[in-house]
């Protein structure tokens, strides 16, 4: 589908901005302690913070592309029927998990808004929504592979 096509190559992006920015922060503060002999408090900060952001990002592109850690084992084993059912089982399992930290990774967001980072002094729910971000994308990507898994088989 061309809608979410288009998201996985702007979350990829935004988690390889991400990751650079991990880099350049790191760099930085590498720099200005051996090179200037001072710290850069904020750089270590916002260099996790951004890591963090790039995880949840990259998690929800594995989504889409099943490239989590799974064990199938079970799974493998069960005839045509029982398995088609045991999959819609996990994706209802899967979609409920990514539905609760939604809403309590949103309600922790909200709640970690009153609070300022150490250093960079920003409010360290945006550093909390990636939790939810990153989950709703990862429910819009799987609900997607669901739909496609149940047009292939009201095909055959």
């Amino acid at each position: 589908m061309k809608f979410f096509d288009w998201l996985e190559t702007l979350i990829k992006y935004l988690a390889g901005i991400c990751l650079f920015a991990v880099f350049a922060l790191v760099t930085a503060q590498v720099a200005s302690r051996f090179i200037f002999n001072f710290s850069l408090a904020a750089a270590s900060e916002l260099s996790i913070y951004a890591m963090i952001w790039s995880v949840f990002l990259g998690a929800a592109v594995a989504f889409r592309h099943n490239n989590h850690i799974a064990m199938d084992i079970l799974l493998t084993q069960l005839p045509g029927r029982a398995r088609t059912v045991a999959d819609f089982v996990i994706f209802l399992g899967l979609a409920a998990f990514l539905c609760l930290v939604v809403v309590e990774g949103h309600d922790l967001a909200m709640r970690a808004m009153r609070q300022s980072s150490p250093a960079a002094r920003i409010p360290v729910g945006y550093i909390t929504m990636a939790m939810p971000v990153g989950s709703i994308i990862a429910l819009a990507f799987l609900c997607e592979q669901q739909i496609q898994k149940f047009a292939k088989g009201s095909k055959s």
